[in-house]
């Protein structure tokens, strides 16, 4: 018993190193985060199709870093605009070369992100991404299109309620809405162009939203 007393000045001070480690890893992964965000924010404005974007930097297994910075949210938006820009452009992602394929993925992040993003200007985003795949979607007949339009008109308004100054937005519905006045069916491949998704490189700017 004397012995084990004795041992435990040993052990706490054993135990707070450790925790010292710990911590310092955790600050440095931290930082690490910090300047991988900023670094690959510029990467994806310079070019969309860079691949290895927002992963982890970090040595602490598990990351508790993204969860202390609350990046998850942040890195799924960002992760789901670049999906988007596949889609669009139609380029090998590496891992996902089928076009149609990736679009169905693209969707389905952009519809989570709509649902769980953290900001309504996110929210207001992802709806605006959705509208313009949405519309510029290839369609085997007229009512498909009519559905498509009708869709895309709902994806725009709720965009434009999450954040009314989604000026992208806005132009999306007008122009979904000149398209469905009752002398406008046919959804032409000039109509189909003017849909944007806002910001000078095509999708905005990161930080800021797009």
């Amino acid at each position: 018993m004397r012995f084990i007393r004795r041992s435990y000045p040993l052990v706490a001070a054993v135990v707070l190193i450790c925790l010292a480690v710990v911590l310092g890893l955790l600050a440095i992964d931290v930082r690490s985060w910090q300047g991988r965000m900023t670094r690959d924010d510029l990467r994806f404005r310079a070019h969309q199709s860079h691949l290895g974007l927002w992963r982890t930097p970090t040595m602490l297994p598990g990351d508790p870093a993204r969860s202390l910075l609350g990046l998850d949210d942040a890195i799924s938006y960002r992760r789901g605009l670049q999906l988007f820009w596949y889609s669009r452009v139609g380029v090998s992602t590496g891992g996902q070369p089928d076009f149609a394929a990736e679009r169905v993925v693209t969707e389905e992040k952009l519809q989570a992100l709509l649902q769980t993003a953290s900001t309504r200007e996110e929210r207001s985003n992802a709806a605006n991404l959705l509208g313009v795949m949405t519309v510029t979607a290839p369609a085997a007949d007229t009512a498909t299109e009519l559905e498509g339009l009708d869709r895309a008109r709902l994806l725009f308004t709720q965009a434009v309620r999450e954040n009314p100054s989604n000026y992208a937005a806005k132009v999306n519905l007008e122009l979904v809405l000149r398209i469905g006045a009752p002398n406008k069916v046919k959804i032409d491949q000039d109509a189909r162009g003017g849909f944007g998704s806002g910001g000078s490189s095509g999708v905005g700017a990161i930080g800021g939203g797009y």
